[in-house]
């Protein structure tokens, strides 16, 4: 924080550099010095204050409020808050100038102990979609979308889809990633507009708290684990739900799938309604999304029936030579409407 003190003085051409934790000294500087001496000991005191853990948290916490108590300030004339908000922006800017600069540097001083993403291809760290990772005095090349997964995975974990967010791992040594990485990933991601998932957005709208993050944001968790579930599980683990979920309905139960009907294409065709029917089951009660995934499916499965009755039964195809049966040929009626196809109305 000394750091950011110092520009702040260095920008309001101060004579006398003094800092909060200093003895107390009587100045003889100018009005608008004794109001940026005024907010420096306000940022100090407000840091002291609070109960965030980690530095960057702290520091921003502290200069943001600090600078709302001023510009909220009745005493205060719009002129003189103006000044004071100028040479502020003016000292982020700096700051984030020297730490851009010392970032660059730690870049081309470290070695490179990672080059390749985790499909073993070779990333160019000057392309857009590769993320420098800096920690210990290494480099990590990341594709920034594999990086985001790997975030995404850890946030998202949901035992028995119930939110238990992991901290997000550095894969090579197991280190967490810190929050000023974290907030790298994303405004690179902004800086490149890529699309944000909804997941990684409320965890930095969080300032990357799990705990916070957990409590604020369980909904969008529960649902995200649900559907990452329903599409990515084997099928062999969702075969069974597929046939609870039919028989539950009153137009699919009359469905005679045969049981050798291909497991795998079974399983595939239904992922999408399967995806409503643990909505219904496991989502948070007496919520308005549980209500429209009870409609919804039962509609899209309704017509899902209509569009053919007769689908996953067997068909047999009969040859015959001198009115004898010579061959058997076994067919299922695989014909189907897919669940993005059915009209809702």
């Amino acid at each position: 924080m000394k750091t950011f003190f110092n520009i702040l003085h260095t920008i309001n051409n101060s004579k006398i550099k003094h800092y909060p934790d200093e003895p107390f000294v009587i100045l003889n500087n100018n009005g608008d010095n004794q109001h940026i001496i005024y907010l420096m000991n306000h940022i100090y005191y407000k840091e002291k204050q609070t109960n965030k853990t980690r530095e960057f948290s702290r520091n921003a916490f502290a200069k943001l409020n600090a600078l709302n108590d001023i510009l909220k300030n009745s005493f205060y004339s719009d002129e003189l808050k103006e000044t004071i908000f100028n040479t502020f922006t003016k000292a982020q800017k700096c700051y984030y100038a020297f730490s851009r600069l010392a970032y660059i540097y730690k870049i081309k001083k470290h070695k490179y102990v990672v080059t390749d993403d985790l499909m073993t291809n070779k990333l160019d760290p000057n392309n857009k979609l590769t993320f420098i990772l800096v920690e210990k005095n290494n480099n990590y090349l990341f594709n920034i979308n594999e990086l985001v997964t790997i975030i995404e995975t850890a946030i998202g974990n949901s035992p028995n889809f119930f939110s238990d967010p992991l901290a997000p791992l550095n894969p090579y040594n197991n280190q967490k990633l810190g929050i000023a990485t974290l907030y790298n990933i994303y405004f690179q991601m902004k800086h490149n507009h890529s699309v944000i998932s909804l997941l990684f957005h409320c965890f930095f709208l969080e300032n990357f708290n799990k705990y916070l993050f957990s409590e604020l944001h369980e909904t969008i968790i529960r649902e995200n684990a649900i559907k990452k579930y329903t599409l990515n599980s084997p099928y062999i683990l969702l075969y069974t739900s597929v046939f609870y979920m039919l028989e539950n309905n009153k137009y699919t139960q009359k469905l005679l799938i045969h049981k050798h009907f291909p497991k795998k294409i079974l399983v595939d065709i239904f992922r999408p309604f399967l995806f409503h029917y643990y909505m219904i089951h496991y989502y948070i009660k007496n919520t308005s999304k549980i209500y429209f995934s009870k409609i919804l499916l039962h509609i899209k499965l309704k017509k899902f029936y209509e569009y053919n009755p007769l689908f996953g039964r067997v068909k047999i195809k009969l040859t015959k030579y001198n009115n004898k049966i010579i061959k058997r040929e076994y067919f299922f009626n695989q014909k189907y409407i897919s669940f993005y196809n059915i009209t809702p109305n």
